[in-house]
């Protein structure tokens, strides 16, 4: 199909007969979709049925059961629902335009770096008090998939240096190294000349290793000639890890800035060892190339004004440095 094909079988496709068909997928019935969009089923079944002769191949499958898409209907809802999303997107835009100091920031970070978010939005919230905010906590590459499919505006991780890609922005923050965590009555915490092998036969909480900690934490141990100790548990949740290691047995390996977390600091240690001298930077990511809101701009800017501030962080990195 050349350009001007092309042009004129997108003039005779409507938004609403787009946005009909994906609300008829997600019910899979067109009667409950009609309830949802104020139509009656005839005008529902009309609506797809123009969309159908438009483009000349069949969109549904219908039967006494309800409806399922075809090959084509599955390609064309998955167009329609980025058609949609990118119009969404720039409403959106449009009026933080308007007003910069309204709005939202959809915030995706990892659970290591919530201290680092929520000195930011305290930052905000005295000035620009009509600023909202969305905050997702998952792994970094859930978070980076997300940032790509517009789902958020900016993602805090972990990204190390020469692992760029050509279509993300990094404003680099800091660097955080790695420590060894135990509660602060484990008896290695006395134990003079500690070694990182010395820690190998006590249980161990750890992130998993396809995770980005995980893979530090691997890479951590690797430096000082050892594998992994084979963990009691690994999971996500840093709040799991941090439980198990207030029981006084487990040991973990955590960011230094988790002894400096409110709930934390009276109780979790660092044990006396070095894992290493300075941890992979801190970035905040956004996409290259899409237009940044006001609300996100001044999210990036509050990041950048509290960095150097952030308690148990090494080694800050001016905005845009990649040493």
């Amino acid at each position: 199909m050349d350009g001007r094909a092309a042009s004129r079988l997108a003039r005779r496709l409507r938004l609403r007969d787009l946005h009909a068909l994906l609300v008829v997928l997600d019910q899979g019935s067109m009667a409950r979709a009609g309830a949802i969009l104020g139509l009656s089923q005839p005008a529902v079944s009309k609506a797809i049925v123009e969309m159908e002769t438009v483009l000349g191949v069949p969109l549904l499958e219908r039967d006494s059961r309800g409806v399922r898409p075809t090959a084509f209907g599955l390609a064309m809802a998955e167009r329609a629902r980025a058609v949609l999303d990118e119009l969404g997107q720039g409403a959106r835009d449009i009026a933080h335009l308007a007003d910069p100091d309204v709005g939202e920031v959809r915030i995706g970070t990892t659970e290591p770096m919530a201290n680092t978010i929520v000195a930011a939005i305290r930052h905000m919230a005295r000035d620009r008090p009509r600023i909202a905010f969305d905050v997702a906590v998952a792994d970094t590459g859930t978070l980076v998939a997300d940032l790509r499919a517009r789902r958020l505006d900016v993602v805090v991780t972990r990204y190390g240096v020469g692992a760029e890609s050509a279509d993300l922005d990094a404003a680099w923050l800091f660097r955080v190294p790695l420590v060894v965590v135990a509660d602060r009555r484990h008896p290695l915490l006395r134990r003079r000349g500690l070694s990182l092998a010395a820690t190998m036969g006590e249980p161990w909480a750890l992130s998993p290793p396809h995770t980005a900690l995980g893979r530090v934490v691997t890479a951590a141990f690797h430096r000082h000639g050892l594998q992994p100790p084979a963990a009691s548990v690994v999971t996500l949740s840093i709040m799991l890890r941090l439980a198990l290691i207030a029981d006084g047995r487990h040991l973990s390996m955590l960011p230094r800035t988790s002894l400096h977390h409110a709930t934390n600091a009276p109780w979790l240690r660092a044990l006396p060892l070095t894992v290493e001298e300075s941890g992979e930077p801190i970035a905040a990511l956004t996409l290259r190339g899409r237009f940044m809101p006001g609300p996100v701009r001044i999210f990036l800017d509050a990041l950048r004004q509290i960095a150097p501030r952030m308690p148990g962080v090494d080694a800050v990195l001016p905005p845009g440095s990649a040493t």
